[in-house]
């Protein structure tokens, strides 16, 4: 990780604004044609949740503005975050929150989050793993598609973790359309780093081809 000049940074003014709002983070939903993902995910017999954790990953690591954080009151760029995610727990209706170092290649995470998941077996959390600066929240809704949703947090306007949920597919036209949504801290991430990420994403989905 590297520290910030903030003297120096070109969002200097950008982040000055809206650093200490009483609620910097604003949330935006989408949806998502996961027509050809969902396609090659069954027939590859994977999860659906990892692989597209794992997609959603990969391309966040691809846009600096959404590996900045605050290290105590100081902004920092990470080489790389990772998922902090939800995971039901076997047998029961409760879930536990997982923290999974991202690796590049897709079977090697899943193998990886599952592994990790397992071993955690049903403990709600390991608070030693939650310390981490370099994470991006996860979690889904896969019991039914939405039209919004709300990130419980603390009021702390130094909490630039971003936050991601996606729900159920419906069909519209034949295809599946996924609602996505994202909660970002906007000193760090302005709608056109989130706009960018989308339709990057949105390319990316469209390219698993069987």
């Amino acid at each position: 990780m590297k520290k910030i000049d903030v003297a120096t940074w070109e969002r200097k003014n950008v982040f000055n604004f809206y650093e200490h709002m009483d609620i910097p983070m604003y949330s935006m939903t989408f949806e998502l044609d996961v027509t050809c993902f969902y396609r090659y995910v069954k027939a590859k017999n994977q999860s659906f949740y990892f692989t597209f954790m794992h997609l959603v990953m990969k391309e966040m690591n691809k846009i600096e503005n959404f590996k900045y954080r605050f290290v105590g009151d100081t902004p920092y760029v990470f080489d790389t975050v990772h998922p902090s995610f939800t995971d039901l727990i076997n047998g029961k209706d409760l879930f536990k929150i997982v923290t999974v170092d991202y690796v590049p290649d897709e079977k090697q995470f899943i193998k990886l989050a599952r592994k990790v998941s397992d071993d955690q077996g049903d403990t709600f959390i390991d608070f030693s793993k939650e310390v981490r600066h370099d994470l991006v929240y996860i979690t889904t809704f896969p019991w039914a598609t939405y039209q919004q949703v709300s990130f419980a947090h603390n009021i702390n306007h130094h909490d630039a973790v971003p936050r991601l949920t996606w729900g159920k597919y419906h069909i519209v036209r034949d295809r599946k359309m996924m609602p996505f949504s994202i909660g970002v801290h906007h000193a760090f991430v302005d709608g056109f780093h989130v706009g960018k990420l989308i339709n990057n994403l949105q390319s990316a989905l469209d390219a698993y081809i069987l």
